[in-house]
């Protein structure tokens, strides 16, 4: 039963409110000897109905804030009601006050992070004061008990030695990166979100964006990245169009963020794996800022192990980056504001392929890939009345560059780049009202805009072969554009042993699609070089290559145009942390979300009237996406160890991606010509004949590709449409772990993971209708819900916070990651092997690493030297075995079984001897693989920041740096498609096509090395240093 302590002061009047909501939330507010649970029971739709009716913020206030709870004590043990708490902001002089209840219960909700004093006060005993300051992380609880002594004598003494390090109040599965991480750590581009990969559960994931090839995507609890949920101060920064980040913000402006992996509250959603809560600086009563300049050249850098060192070729390589923030007061405890700027100026180079036909070889060298990047963030904070505190954030990026286009092979072509300009605006204003002590109140308002545009660097089609992607991409050009607006609130309110959260948001998402793909053309080969002169112009080029067809839009001067793929999302919640008992804490919660149109459901009128006998029941919006979460957190007496765990429900988003496909790939929007390639015009068995494999006058060659006769109906990805029965796709997430404080500084946790995924999409081909528009059958995909995900993970990790001038973070993962395809939401990639089935696909993710162990830390050593850290040690990921033609993987194999079902050459040639001997794949038997082919690459890494501090004056800092990165050069090996992350080759290119050769047998291009990690110059490429200077004031 509820109870309310006897010193409750007067409930907030929430006019705001619509009466009936205020009459329920009113009799939550009576005595307890008026609250019986039936009326309990009442009041709960009433709170539903608040939720919707405020439309309101799961992931706002709360997720840019933190807590401080605790318990007051007298000398003898007994509670102390009545007590007064006080938090004050060390950096504005920003006071909280609340009391304790009977129980000697404190709660202050909804503070921003940063470093707080604390003053515990009560008649007839002395006055607490904390004398060092008690850091308050985003997302954190942090619980601070106080014993009072009898007395009237103020007294200051250290409460944060008494301040537990372990979590006793959620069940959540996360971590921060704190402020002094985010300064201090070497990061090879200053992307501040690489250090998320310290925290156990993530890794790094394949780059899933064709219209941002330089975002960092990070892979949750076995997820591929395109689903977790970014917000910056509480507002969305989510490409709702494909999926990941839209905006990247200065590391000068970031305070630190909070990653949650899993068991996340019902405060937070939007994502079925992961969490992401970025916290801006804010100015102080103090002026306070700093600049920095960081420099790389060629002359500093290595070069990747993959690069062919006899072309005597160097990259072209220089990067500046330069960066400064100034924050302080406007007016002294009243306003304050904040401002960051940086820019990035970096001439490039991208590992690209060229095949030489004369060594019939791919050999590799380098590409320009020029990037500018701008960030701008602003901030104003303004607190006009001691309970009423006001903020707005103003953040701009616009990146200029040049890099490789998405790819479906190991490696492109210098050719196969793309020029992109990606311009990103975000406003954001939260008003924050503390109604009293026990009632807080956050309501916030974002605007957001992101525009991409998208130009091959050199027109042509795609020229897709066995071992490289040559040409343009026929992806582009394109652009897309996004805009956003969202609404969003929560209230706190603190009732006897309750911290009820009460919350919702709503946005208004529309992106618009600017699509010119297939207007160059594609056209797949089956061979890397020709064998013969087969066209007979008396010499052997590329007129001579074979391809089995050509894609091309029947409009290639027209554009594919989808305006107004929009969507609303709404979303409400409620949330109770329950301190059952002192050692005891219940998290219980509840979640609601709503999509309206991601399933198009506005445009069912639209759909072409030839597909409408392959939909099944009514399509509406998937209305039942409740969410409820359950957690533990049952700690000792002392405080020093916890054992957490809990059950939750939590719902992916569906990107406007999909609406996109069925809309633009409907049979008639987008008409493609595919036409005969030259092997339509050769009998099958005289191929590679030089006798009687010569092409006859009318067969097409790459000097007229487009020739051929077309192929009535064939088209490029069919007929595309939304299966009626879509869902957002659900994660039933578990999690068990144990934290344990070793001595004042040192946290040992344990954390088992089990995810259970369901409802996620994949396209599988249901059946063939006659098309009047390309002459013939078409191909019917349906975009459905009907696959599965897992993942099981041991995560561990070993902290030291700061402390006796240094601190350090060890983490470990184990974990097995499972799913039906190689991209988690968009089926670009092959389908399946056999539509009818799909557990034909089940396999490991593309980005699946069972063992990951990282070490970071900040050391500061004599004579005033700073060494900063990170270490980072992972296993190999899988790759799936492509046949010849490298169209599809081996049927007879499971999905990426290289590095999981075989682990060297010889378990996988006596694979392909079996497959072989039952008839091989298409009636040919498939080449064996070199003894010295492999499947994937570990990865190790040791990056180092060494560094010191000159002090002029009281204020000024000066700091010299030098970094580098993978200080002993160890050669990564790692990919950057998620159809071939482990960077290696994976088709099985015959060494001769001749099928009275011996190499007709042989594949010796099979499992070599391709690209490596980080590209040229990113994290684990080869050794590289970089200088640099900072200072602060």
């Amino acid at each position: 039963m509820f109870e309310l302590a006897d010193n409750q002061q007067s409930p907030p009047t929430f006019d705001y409110l619509p009466a009936r909501v205020r009459r329920g939330i009113k009799n939550m507010s009576k005595p307890a000897s008026a609250l019986r649970w039936s009326r309990a029971a009442k009041a709960a739709p009433l709170c539903f109905i608040f939720v919707l009716v405020l439309t309101t913020s799961s992931h706002a206030q709360p997720a840019a804030t933190g807590s401080l709870t605790g318990r007051v004590f007298d000398p003898n043990g007994a509670v102390v009601p009545g007590a007064q708490v006080t938090a004050t902001q060390t950096a504005t002089n920003l006071k909280r006050e609340t009391t304790t209840n009977n129980e000697g219960l404190y709660v202050l909700a909804g503070l921003p992070p940063g470093e707080y004093e604390l003053r515990i006060q009560a008649n007839g005993f002395a006055t607490k004061t904390s004398s060092s300051p008690i850091l308050l992380q985003v997302g954190q609880s942090k619980t601070v008990d106080g014993t009072l002594e009898l007395g009237s004598m103020s007294g200051v003494v250290d409460l944060v030695g008494e301040i537990p390090l372990i979590d006793a109040n959620t069940s959540a599965v996360d971590g921060v990166i704190s402020k002094r991480e985010v300064e201090s750590l070497p990061l090879n581009g200053r992307n501040f979100l690489e250090l998320a990969l310290l925290i156990p559960g993530n890794s790094p994931a394949p780059n899933f964006d064709p219209t941002k090839t330089n975002t960092v995507v990070i892979s949750s609890a076995g997820q591929l990245g395109r689903g977790g949920n970014v917000t910056i101060d509480g507002a969305d920064d989510n490409d709702d169009v494909v999926g990941g980040a839209v905006q990247n913000i200065s590391q000068e402006a970031v305070q630190e963020f909070q990653f949650a992996t899993n068991r996340f509250s019902a405060q937070l959603g939007r994502s079925g794996s992961s969490v992401v809560n970025i916290v801006t600086k804010s100015g102080g009563n103090d002026f306070h800022g700093g600049g920095s300049f960081y420099f790389r050249s060629k002359s500093l850098q290595g070069l990747p192990a993959t690069f062919d060192r006899t072309l005597n070729q160097t990259p072209p390589f220089d990067r500046e980056q330069y960066a400064v923030a100034v924050g302080g007061p406007i007016k002294q405890n009243k306003a304050w504001f904040f401002g960051s700027f940086e820019y990035r100026n970096q001439n490039g180079a991208a590992l690209v392929g060229t095949r030489n036909p004369a060594t019939r070889s791919i050999n590799r060298g380098f590409a320009t890939a020029p990037l500018h990047d701008t960030f701008t963030t602003d901030r104003l904070d303004w607190q006009p009345a001691a309970k009423d505190h006001i903020y707005g954030r103003y953040s701009l990026e616009r990146e200029d560059d040049i890099a490789p286009s998405s790819l479906i092979r190991a490696i492109g072509s210098a050719s196969e780049r793309q020029a992109s300009r990606n311009t990103t605006h975000s406003f954001l204003v939260n008003y924050t009202r503390v109604l009293n002590s026990r009632a807080v109140n956050s309501l916030s308002f974002s605007l957001s805009r992101f525009a991409n545009v998208i130009e091959p660097v050199t027109p042509g089609p795609q020229l897709t072969f066995p071992s490289i992607q040559d040409g343009a991409s026929f992806r582009v050009p394109q652009g897309t554009k996004q805009r956003r607006i969202q609404f969003s609130d929560t209230l706190t309110l603190v009732r006897s042993n309750h911290t009820l959260n009460f919350g919702g948001e709503i946005q208004r998402v529309r992106g618009d699609f600017d699509l010119r793909v297939f207007q160059q053309g594609r056209i797949e080969f089956i061979e890397d070089f020709p064998d013969f002169d087969r066209n007979g112009d008396g010499k052997v080029d590329d007129n001579d290559l074979l391809f089995a067809v050509t894609l091309r839009s029947d409009h290639p001067t027209q554009p594919l145009l989808i305006p107004d793929a929009s969507n609303t999302y709404i979303a409400g919640f409620v949330q109770d942390d329950w301190r059952v008992r002192p050692q005891l804490t219940l998290n219980l919660g509840l979640r609601y979300e709503l999509d309206t149109d991601v399933k198009n459901i506005s445009r069912t009128n639209q759909l072409n009237p030839i597909i409408l006998p392959f939909l099944h029941g009514t399509r509406g919006k998937d209305k039942n996406n409740f969410g409820p979460r359950a957690g533990f957190n049952y700690s000792s007496k002392d405080g020093r160890m916890s054992i957490h765990g809990g059950y939750g429900i939590y719902y992916d988003r569906i990107t406007l991606e999909i609406q996109s496909l069925e809309r633009g790939l409907d049979g008639r929007a987008l008409p493609i010509d595919v036409r005969a390639g030259n092997v339509f015009f050769i009998p099958p068995q005289f191929l590679f004949d030089p006798v009687n494999g010569k092409f006859p006058p009318a067969a097409p060659t790459l000097a007229n590709p487009f020739s051929g006769f077309l192929l009535p109906g064939a088209g490029a990805g069919g007929i595309n449409i939304i299966d009626n029965g879509m869902q957002n796709p659900m994660v039933q997430q578990t999690n068990l772990g144990i934290q344990r404080q070793f001595g004042h500084d040192y946290v040992l946790r344990a954390d088992y993971l089990h995810n259970f995924g369901t409802h996620f999409i994949i396209g599988r081909a249901i059946g063939q209708i006659f098309n009047p528009v390309v002459g013939g059958p078409d191909v019917v995909k349906n975009l459905e819900s009907s696959v599965k995900t897992r993942y099981d993970g041991l995560l561990l990790s070993f902290e030291k916070r700061f402390s006796h001038r240094s601190q350090f973070r060890a983490s470990y993962t184990l974990s097995k990651a499972f799913n039906y395809a190689n991209d988690d939401q968009i089926p670009f990639s092959n389908g399946p092997i056999d539509p009818n089935n799909l557990k034909l696909e089940y396999g490991p993710t593309p980005n699946d690493q069972r063992h990951r162990f990282t070490f970071s830390g900040v050391f500061e050593i004599p004579y005033g030297i700073r060494l900063a850290p990170i270490v980072t040690i992972a296993s190999g990921v899988p790759m799936d075995i492509m046949v010849p033609d490298g169209s599809q993987r081996i049927p007879q194999l499971q999905r990426n079984a290289g590095g999981r079902l075989f682990h060297n050459a010889g378990e996988l040639n006596t694979a392909i001897k079996q497959i072989n001997a039952a008839g091989g794949f298409g009636g040919q038997p498939l080449p064996l693989v070199s003894d010295s082919a492999r499947f994937n690459d570990s990865f190790s890494s040791f990056d180092l920041r060494l560094s010191r501090l000159f002090k002029i004056g009281e204020r000024v800092r000066i700091e010299p740096i030098a970094e580098v990165f993978n200080l002993f050069n160890v050669t990564n090996v790692l990919g950057v498609s998620n159809v071939n992350y482990s960077g290696f080759s994976n088709v099985l290119v015959r060494d001769s096509n001749d099928s009275t050769s011996t190499g007709f047998l042989k594949s010796s291009s099979f499992g070599r090395p391709v690209t490596t990690a980080g590209g040229v110059f990113g994290s684990g490429g080869p050794r590289a240093f970089q200088l640099a200077a900072r200072i602060t004031f």
